[in-house]
């Protein structure tokens, strides 16, 4: 994997730019869409998200890890990709229609009406269909150092559907689901050139993937499906708990300051693209090579929380004077990304390796959490909202420890000074 500065800073600089398409894009809907509107699609946008981790999460690290024992064999790796569209097949069979299901119950519960309802998951399932054909596969890319080519066709994507945004506003026809076409237009526009850009890699060679192939990948992905459901159950239940207990205004607020989170989405990026195929194969000196890029993770964080800290309405003037006084939720969600993010780096990396054994103890303590939580947090407001998503993060740090305290023991790395790596 190319790993040089100037590599890296054509890639960061286009996620930057994709970022602050998306970033625009989610603050202009929060100004222009009613109190009541955004809540339905914080909805929407939460089972979206449930859907693509379910759904992509799994099979994409069952891919990444089979890629890193094959590569650079094109043979092997088109069977990979095989082996990877399959298996999001069967975990997609097993696991839509409960979220669509849950979907429909929470729009119904916020008050969206029947034709709504229908019209928002159909919108859904077609999302899907399209991120299966230029968001999975992309994985194969990265190792073939198409890294910033991938980045630079999201980037333009994010800016189209920032300019369909702008027409809609337009028209005077921004609402839910029209901004759920946005998204889909984003993901559609991307199949055909992610499809080309394998084919290329893969030198035309379709390959329908053995037996062994399909299992490896698909020993991963189910090992990784009770983590994704309980990661979505925790997603759920910070909505369950808003919608049920909260009011529109709460809701609304959570799904407005979550877009906070969007500012950190370049550095995850890089995350995956080139330090998740660099992790790939090191042997030695992992806690500290952990260590290294989750510190790197953590500064935008930190800074984040800062200006929360000491100028809370210079971040508030950008999702508009609905949610002005909301800044005691915006020092907890900016605290709350600093944290999750850096936990989920480490995670990213680790996971990406096939280590995903220890899951249940992230089940087991989120279980717990979402149970007690209630008695002492606010969970009914936007900001006991954010503490409990910080929670979860909690369970998911120890599993991380967990997993490479089991691959030490395995004997597959060691955990202190680093050899050098070839970049």
């Amino acid at each position: 994997m190319r790993f040089s500065p100037g590599n890296i800073g054509s890639f960061f600089a286009s996620a930057v730019a994709a970022q602050v398409a998306a970033a625009m894009s989610g603050l202009l809907l929060v100004r222009w869409m009613t109190v009541e509107d955004y809540a339905l699609y914080t909805i929407a946008v939460t089972i979206l998200g449930a859907i693509t981790l379910l759904t992509r999460g799994g099979v994409r690290q069952g891919l990444a890890a089979v890629l890193a024992k094959v590569w650079p064999s094109r043979t092997a790796a088109a069977e990979a990709v095989d082996a990877a569209l399959r298996v999001r097949l069967a975990v997609s069979a097993l696991t839509m229609p409960p979220i669509l299901g849950l979907a429909w119950l929470m729009l119904h519960r916020a008050g969206a009406p029947t034709h709504l309802n229908l019209a928002c998951l159909a919108l859904l399932a077609v999302i899907w269909l399209a991120d299966t054909y230029g968001a999975v596969i992309d994985q194969v890319l990265f190792f073939d150092r198409k890294a910033v080519r991938v980045q630079a066709l999201d980037s333009v994507s994010a800016w189209l559907r920032l300019a369909l945004i702008f027409m809609l506003r337009v028209a005077g026809a921004v609402s839910m689901l029209t901004a759920l076409v946005t998204s889909l237009v984003q993901s559609a526009i991307k199949v055909p050139f992610v499809r080309r850009w394998i084919a290329e890699t893969l030198r035309q060679d379709r390959r329908r993937a053995p037996d062994a192939t399909v299992h490896a990948v698909r020993a991963v992905a189910f090992r990784q499906i009770p983590v994704d459901v309980f990661v979505v159950l925790q997603a759920q239940a910070t909505i369950f708990y808003l919608t049920w207990r909260g009011s529109n205004i709460e809701l609304a607020t959570f799904g407005a300051l979550s877009r906070i989170a969007q500012l950190l989405v370049p550095f995850n990026a890089m995350v995956l693209a080139y330090l998740v195929p660099r992790f790939a194969k090191v042997s030695e000196g992992v806690g500290l090579q952990i260590a290294g890029y989750v510190l790197i993770g953590a500064v935008p964080g930190l800074g984040l929380l800062a200006v929360a800290l000491v100028s809370p309405q210079a971040l508030l003037f950008f999702i508009g004077p609905a949610y002005a006084d909301q800044v005691w939720a915006l020092r907890v969600c900016a605290g709350m990304v600093a944290f999750t993010s850096a936990v989920e780096i480490a995670l990213a990396l680790v996971s990406h390796r096939g280590w995903n054994h220890r899951g249940l103890v992230r089940i087991v303590f989120g279980l717990v959490w979402i149970a007690a939580a209630p008695g002492f947090v606010p969970v009914h407001t936007a900001a006991g909202g954010f503490i409990l998503v910080c929670g979860y993060s909690v369970g998911t740090l120890v599993s991380v420890l967990l997993e490479l305290r089991a691959a030490q023991r395995r004997g597959e790395i060691r955990l202190g000074q680093a050899i050098h790596q070839g970049g």
